[in-house]
């Protein structure tokens, strides 16, 4: 698979110094400690309460993400991307960062196998797009965002999209003036909610129409080095693809039985990623002869002393969500499977008793007539 040259700093360097990485590469910056990866830095997770990054370390803005070896599969390498929809993560070799991985590779890696799924973008895409006009707040956008519950919004210019605005633009201002060395944070800004969107938008973005061949959306990912496309119709902005979309779909096609996307994992946690999805699945084997099961989508958040944990199953094309909360994720995750055991169990009963009510009794002149009946 294609590798790249990974942006490193020592976790004791300022944090402005990953900032300014970050808007020149658009990926990520891996940090190290004491030599070793420590984890990384990208723009999904800085957080907007850091006063001066000039005088912030580098590691306690860091989460831990996965790693990658040189000789992973192309699909161990989509699982590892999907932990945490980062966009770039590090190959490490005997605990030394060796080189990346970004999103745009993997696409890369997919075209080149031909392992790109035969539909079009119009099938993958989320539809409709946000958007926001450039002579709009700061403040409006924030909002909108918040009330939409998206991470992007499109950003148009005369009723037309010509740049994106995410929560990396709203956290932190471009270099102004040109050539200034630093980052600075809103909250060194005065009223930075009045200022006007066209200031802080980024224009890198790169189109595809709605009815192109998937293969044709990832080649452009790659060659391009984005992991999102705004979708075209008619000229007009109908949708976004992204990256992850490409990805979790070809999982869904690639695994036997349902497919397990987990989010929200705190980063410390990240190392049972693997044994969730497992246990997950396996909870879920014992019933795939009785109902068709489509994806689990889990969530998880984690608050000062407590996790929570969301499960959304497609039971049947429709949606069983099951929630468990408690001190100590093993105990959130075993009552959470437990519950969907009880569940499926339950409604596996009550269809297995619906059919024999069916098979022994039947419908005649109005009323129930029996199997013995019938059979005189």
């Amino acid at each position: 698979m294609r590798t790249m040259k990974a942006d490193i700093i020592n976790g004791n360097e300022p944090l402005s110094k990953a900032l300014d990485a970050i808007s020149r590469t658009g990926t990520a910056v891996m940090v190290t400690k004491n030599g070793k990866y420590y984890g990384l830095i990208d723009d999904r997770v800085i957080r907007p309460n850091i006063s001066d990054s000039s005088r912030t370390k580098a590691i306690s803005a860091a989460v831990r993400a996965p790693r990658l070896t040189e000789d992973m599969s192309l699909e161990e390498c989509m699982r590892a991307f999907m932990a945490g929809h980062f966009k770039s993560l590090p190959i490490i070799e005997k605990g030394k960062i060796i080189g990346a991985i970004s999103r745009a590779d993997v696409m890369n890696e997919m075209v080149r196998m031909g392992n790109v799924p035969k539909t079009s973008v119009s099938a993958l895409m989320a539809s409709p797009i946000y958007t926001v006009d450039e002579k709009e707040t700061m403040g409006m956008a924030r909002g909108l965002m918040r009330k939409l519950g998206v991470h992007h919004l499109a950003v148009t210019r005369r009723g037309r999209v010509c740049g994106s605005l995410s929560p990396f633009d709203f956290s932190m201002l471009s270099l102004k003036p040109k050539g200034r060395q630093r980052f600075a944070l809103t909250s060194e800004i005065d009223n930075p909610d009045e200022k006007k969107v066209v200031e802080y938008l980024r224009e890198k973005l790169v189109t595809v129409r709605a009815s192109e061949p998937l293969e044709s959306a990832a080649r452009k990912m790659a060659r391009r080095n984005v992991s999102k496309l705004v979708v075209l119709e008619g000229g007009k902005a109908v949708g976004v693809l992204t990256a992850i979309d490409v990805m979790k779909f070809m999982l869904s096609l690639i695994e036997e039985g349902p497919t397990v996307f987990i989010s929200g994992l705190p980063e410390d946690d990240m190392f049972y990623y693997g044994d969730i999805e497992e246990s997950m699945k396996s909870t879920l084997k014992k019933f795939m002869r009785s109902f068709e099961l489509g994806d689990v989508n889990i969530h998880f958040k984690k608050g000062k002393s407590t996790y929570q944990m969301s499960s959304k199953l497609d039971v049947e094309h429709s949606n069983l969500v099951v929630h468990s909360e408690g001190y100590d994720l093993k105990t959130v995750v075993n009552e959470n499977l437990d519950e969907i055991k009880r569940i499926l169990k339950k409604r596996k009963d009550y269809k297995r008793d619906k059919r024999k009510h069916y098979m022994t009794e039947g419908f005649y002149g109005g009323r129930t007539e029996s199997f013995y009946e019938r059979t005189g």
